[in-house]
C-alpha cells in the first residue's frame, strides 16, 4: 500500500512490483480533529481500504507511507510538520504498523514523489534531477547518481523552505520570504483574497458569488483560464519566483532536470512561460537549454506510487 499524507487529502493506493495503481481512494485529511483523534482516523481509513482491498483480491503486504515535515526515516518519526501543528516527534511508522499488522515504512512526502517520479515518471531517464511539490506546501525530493538523495539532519532537501525574499511573508517553518509563500496553493489563495479584500477588479467575484465552498486555488486557475488579470499576474509572480530557485538550484548542484509536480502544477501552462524567461535570465553558468523542465504526467499518482517503491526498496534491503 502506497499512502501519500496530505495536508488536505489521504490518498492510499494498493500498488503492485511494476508499478500500477490496482485500486485507489482519496479521503480529507480533517486536520482540524488533533493529534491523537486524527491519527486514530488515519489507521481507520488504512484498514478500511485494507478490507476493501481484499475484497477486490487484493492482500497488501507491507506500507509505504508519506508524510509532510521533518521526518526520521530510519525510526518512523515525524518530527515536526507545518502541516500537523500538533505533531511533535510522532512515532507514526511503528503506530500504523501495530494497528495494521503489516511493516509500515515512512518518508517525507516529497522524497516519495521523487521516488514514484524515478520508478515511472517523468525522471525515468535521468541520474540527477530535482522533484519539486507545488501544493499546500512545496516540498522537494532530489535524485543524484540515480539514487535518492537524504540530507544528515532528517529534513533531506528542502528547497521550498529556501529563503527568496528576506523580509517576505512569514512562513509556517517560522521563517520570512520562503519560496514557499511564493509558489504554494496556500499563499497564492493569501494573496488573491488580500486582492479581493482590496476590491481589486477580477472575475473571482463573480465565480465566489456561485461557490459555496470558499476561495481556493482551483477557482484562482479557473479565473485565469478565463483570461482575469488579477489571477494571471498571481501566477506570472509565482513563475518567475520559481524561475529564481531553480536557476539558483541548478547553479548549486548542476541537475539535468526539474520535475515540477503536486496540485498547483496543473497551472503550469500558464506560469511556466515566466518561470521558463526567468530560469533563462538567471541560469549564467550552464546552459538553459540543457535542463529539462518537466510537468509530471503521474499527478496525484506519483506520491502513492512513490510511497509503495520507497517501501519494497526498504524492506528488501
Amino acid at each position: 500500500m502506497g499512502i501519500d499524507l496530505g495536508g488536505t487529502r489521504i490518498k492510499i493506493g494498493l500498488v503492485d512490483f511494476h508499478g500500477r495503481i490496482l485500486f485507489s481512494k482519496n479521503y480529507p485529511t480533517c486536520v482540524e480533529l488533533g493529534l491523537n483523534k486524527g491519527l486514530r482516523r488515519i489507521a481507520g481509513l488504512i484498514k478500511k481500504f485494507m478490507g476493501a482491498s481484499m475484497e477486490k483480491g487484493g492482500t497488501p503486504a507491507l506500507i509505504g507511507l508519506g508524510a509532510p515535515g521533518i521526518i526520521c526515516r530510519g525510526k518512523g518519526i515525524v518530527h515536526f510538520s507545518p502541516n500537523f501543528p500538533d505533531w511533535k516527534d510522532v512515532p507514526l511508522a511503528r503506530f500504523i504498523a501495530q494497528e495494521t499488522g503489516l511493516p509500515t515504512f515512512l518518508d517525507n512526502d516529497a522524497n516519495v514523489v521523487t521516488y514514484g517520479e524515478k520508478w515511472v515518471g517523468a525522471g525515468k531517464d535521468l541520474s540527477h534531477f530535482l522533484c519539486l511539490t507545488l501544493g499546500t506546501g512545496v516540498g522537494s525530493g532530489l535524485v543524484l547518481n540515480g539514487r535518492p538523495w537524504n540530507g544528515r539532519y532528517f529534513s533531506g532537501p528542502e528547497f521550498g523552505h529556501m529563503t527568496i525574499l528576506p523580509r517576505g511573508e512569514r512562513c509556517g517553518c517560522g521563517n520570512r520570504g520562503c519560496l514557499e509563500t511564493l509558489a504554494s496553493a496556500t499563499y497564492l489563495v493569501k494573496k488573491a483574497q488580500k486582492g479581493l479584500d482590496q476590491k481589486i477588479p477580477t472575475l473571482l467575484t463573480k465565480i465566489l458569488s456561485r461557490e459555496t465552498g470558499g476561495l481556493s486555488a482551483r477557482l484562482l486557475y479557473q479565473a485565469a483560464r478565463q483570461g482575469d488579470p488579477f489571477c494571471l499576474s498571481l501566477y506570472a509572480e509565482m513563475g518567475k519566483y520559481l524561475g529564481l530557485a531553480l536557476a539558483n538550484i541548478v547553479h548549486m548542484l548542476g541537475i539535468e532536470g526539474v520535475i515540477l509536480g503536486g496540485g498547483v502544477s496543473r497551472a503550469a501552462n500558464i506560469f511556466l512561460p515566466y518561470l521558463e524567461k526567468e530560469f533563462k535570465k538567471r541560469l549564467t553558468m550552464a546552459p538553459a537549454d540543457k535542463v529539462a523542465i518537466r510537468v509530471s504526467f503521474l499527478g496525484e499518482k506519483s506520491g502513492i506510487l512513490g510511497a509503495a517503491k520507497m517501501a519494497m526498496e526498504r524492506y528488501k534491503r
